[in-house]
């Protein structure tokens, strides 16, 4: 079975950004046919070609609305693989005091975001293709002042081992990075105690995900991509 990414079609939402822009520079290279979807990625176009390459297609949707999911999905067309590193606004704070409003947002635009946005695009992925989720390291290890984000990691993980058997033969994994440059001083200094001496950079947490793209024989799996924290 080919594995390769050379003329794959693949949807990276969120890519503008982040892990996401450090996929979405991967998978070019590696001769996918890349589609960059996130808020603001149309407006974004000539700074994302310039990054990434030309060639690259963007989109702009709210990952929120039904309709323009849907409208998004139409426009863009069958598929091999989609991507969904979108990431909510959260503030850390205490269980005790997290703005409930604040949370519910953060739900609507990583979990129930995704669920619709999968539910719209699984009829657009072609067989023998891939979804890759997003979780990260709240979900494997506890954090005080976390408490929404365990919560929608974990149920995303859960979401994802679903979706393995009830989309097969699409495949579905996800990746679970651990602490990702930049970051504060202070979070630098205590990635230090981890395995690895120190936090990963964005681009070494993409390579997971283009594994996951190529291998054939993974579903149902979080990768976890942490430098060894959840060991400390």
């Amino acid at each position: 079975m080919n594995n390769s990414l050379h003329n794959k079609k693949i949807l990276i939402v969120g890519g503008s950004s982040g892990i996401g822009l450090a996929i979405s520079k991967h998978a070019y290279k590696a001769g996918g046919q890349l589609i960059i979807a996130s808020r603001n990625a149309a407006g974004r176009h000539n700074d994302l070609a310039a990054l990434i390459g030309n060639g690259i297609e963007t989109y702009s949707f709210d990952i929120t609305s039904e309709n323009e999911t849907v409208s998004v999905m139409e426009e863009i067309g069958d598929i091999d693989h989609l991507v969904i590193t979108a990431r909510p606004e959260i503030s850390p704070a205490p269980f005790a005091e997290t703005d409930i409003k604040q949370a519910k947002q953060a739900f609507e635009t990583k979990f129930w975001g995704q669920y619709q946005l999968i539910q719209k695009a699984q009829g657009h992925i072609r067989q023998n293709g891939s979804i890759i989720l997003t979780t990260g390291i709240a979900g494997e290890k506890i954090f005080k002042n976390a408490s929404t984000m365990t919560i929608i990691n974990s149920a995303t993980d859960a979401f994802c081992r679903l979706l393995a058997v009830e989309l097969a033969p699409i495949r579905v994994n996800v990746v679970s990075p651990g602490f990702v440059a930049p970051k504060p001083p202070e979070v630098e200094a205590y990635a230090q105690q981890f395995p690895s001496g120190k936090i990963a950079s964005p681009e070494e947490v993409a390579d997971a995900y283009i594994y996951l793209m190529k291998n054939p024989y993974i579903t149902g799996t979080s990768l976890v991509i942490d430098g060894g924290a959840i060991l400390i």
